[in-house]
C-alpha cells in the first residue's frame, strides 16, 4: 500500500492485530486517504488483491477518506473507534 500511496495512513486492526487470528483469518486494513475517489479505491482494492494472492491470504482493506474518517458519520461509528483503540499504524 505505502509504494502505491505513500501518504496514505494505515492501520492494521481485527483479529490479527490483538493476536486472536486463526490460521484462515482475513488481514484488516484501514486506508485513509486525502481524497478517495473511484480510482483510488480500485488501486486499493486491486493491491490487496494481488499481495493477498501473492501470499495465499485474504486482505480486506477498509478505505476512508480523510474527511470521512476524522468528521464524517463514520468518524462516529463503532468501525473506526474500533481502528482507533486497536489498529497497529503502519
Amino acid at each position: 500500500m505505502r509504494g502505491r500511496f505513500p501518504d496514505a495512513r494505515l492501520w492494521a486492526f481485527g483479529s490479527r492485530a490483538r493476536g486472536e487470528a486463526e490460521w484462515d483469518s482475513d488481514f484488516d486494513i484501514c486506508v485513509v486517504l486525502e481524497r478517495l475517489d473511484a480510482g483510488a479505491d480500485q488501486r486499493l482494492s486491486d493491491t490487496a488483491w494481488e499481495v493477498g494472492f501473492a501470499h495465499d491470504r485474504v486482505i480486506t482493506v477498509i478505505p476512508f477518506s480523510r474527511e470521512e474518517f476524522e468528521r464524517g458519520p463514520f468518524s462516529e461509528s463503532t468501525l473506526v473507534e474500533t481502528i482507533r483503540r486497536e489498529g497497529i499504524a503502519a
